[in-house]
């Protein structure tokens, strides 16, 4: 089996989370910042997933303190959108995860990317590949 990737798209206010943040995460492990969640677009996320992801975490502000005031909001319709279209086309909708994070705590945001990654493998365990 190759290398698992997770795919996390953030909003940079979130966190400021690293790459040796993430080092446990048994996966190539990928973040991308957007100046807010609510910029990132459905294509974004299954482009994340066309780009090898296995699954996608988006993390936005939590409810009430985003900084744009509704990013996080918009982020979450985003989200359910691509379940949607993950679902239409047979495959797993929990590949998309959406995570509600306070204000630059990267300890939550990886917390949020261990929960995605464990999902990613009880998919990959039932024999869903991505492709």
């Amino acid at each position: 089996m190759s290398e698992l990737k997770l795919a996390i798209l953030c909003c940079h206010y979130t966190n400021e989370a690293t790459a040796q943040d993430v080092a446990d995460i048994p996966a190539e492990v990928v973040i991308k910042r957007f100046p807010c969640s609510g910029r990132i677009e459905v294509v974004d996320i299954l482009r994340a997933l066309e780009e090898d992801a296995g699954a996608v975490l988006v993390a936005g502000c939590e409810k009430g303190s985003c900084h744009n005031n509704t990013g996080s909001l918009r982020a979450e319709k985003r989200v359910e959108a691509a379940r949607k279209i993950l679902e239409e086309i047979g495959l797993s909708p929990e590949r998309v995860q959406m995570a509600f994070i306070p204000r630059l705590d990267t300890g939550a945001l990886v917390e949020a990317a261990k929960r995605t990654f464990e999902t990613l493998l009880e998919i990959s365990a039932k024999g869903e590949t991505s492709s």
